[in-house]
């Protein structure tokens, strides 16, 4: 079973939920349960990236969280992005620990997003790893950034509920994203042009402080990790080091970009 959180605390998570409910007349079994097939739709009172997501049922095979996305400098975005912290927790989760990705699930609704969204507003792009909450589970969050404005645009709310359930599923291999800055635009520009998938980003900001056990954790926590995608000239060169060393001891391949 696929689990899809919505917080009531956040509005672009409400707006998907309810276009989701609508489009695909998901059954309500309680006040904070609805159904469809394979998918439970459960809403939360709290912030879901400090919830406790730990102890989830069996049968909760990955987890896709609804959400805003919050930016400083205003970016309006269309995002997805793997959970966990790579430093210090500031918004939810332990300090440098990373959940399992989802390669494939957060992939195919970055495709679907970016193939049926024509304007030229938001940018569609992954996000680097980061922030809560815990949980041990693949999981992913996707968001609609960055104003009330954004997520209540005519079209938003129900292309991102859609990408989710229809999805464009793709079995490509699966590579933990390396370099650039938080949006990661090469590795996301590679991601669309060719046959991949992408699981935990590592990005620029954080290569001065990452530890080699951390990067190794990555591909442990990115499944059926095949190697690395790495924008050459936004990683530093300790991450280089390192990645060469971890590639030849685990049999990966690197892509440089």
């Amino acid at each position: 079973m696929i689990l899809i959180i919505a917080s009531r605390k956040d509005g672009a998570s409400m707006e998907m939920a309810d276009r989701m409910i609508e489009l695909y007349n998901f059954k309500q079994e309680s006040k904070d349960l609805f159904t469809f097939k394979n998918y439970e739709l459960r809403f939360i009172d709290s912030l879901h990236i400090y919830s406790d997501m730990k102890n989830l049922d069996d049968s909760v095979e990955k987890v896709v969280f609804l959400s805003k996305h919050s930016s400083s400098a205003g970016v309006k975005s269309l995002t997805v992005h793997p959970v966990g912290n790579l430093r210090k927790a500031e918004l939810g989760g332990f300090d440098n620990v990373i959940v399992p990705s989802d390669p494939e699930g957060m992939g195919a609704s970055l495709r679907y997003i970016k193939n049926n969204y024509h304007e030229n507003y938001f940018e569609v792009t992954f996000e680097a790893t980061h922030h809560g909450p815990y949980l041990e589970k693949p999981s992913y969050f996707i968001e609609i950034g960055t104003t009330e404005n954004e997520w209540k645009m005519e079209g938003i709310a129900e292309l991102m509920a859609r990408s989710v359930i229809e999805g464009d599923i793709r079995n490509y291999k699966n590579y933990v994203g390396v370099g650039g800055g938080h949006y990661a635009p090469k590795l996301s520009s590679y991601f669309f042009e060719h046959e991949i998938n992408i699981g935990h980003i590592i990005p620029k900001y954080i290569h001065e402080i990452i530890s080699m056990e951390e990067i190794e954790n990555t591909v442990k926590k990115t499944p059926d990790c095949r190697g690395f995608l790495m924008d050459a000239h936004g990683t530093k060169g300790r991450v280089k080091d390192m990645i060469g060393k971890i590639a030849e001891q685990m049999n990966l391949e690197i892509i440089k970009i």
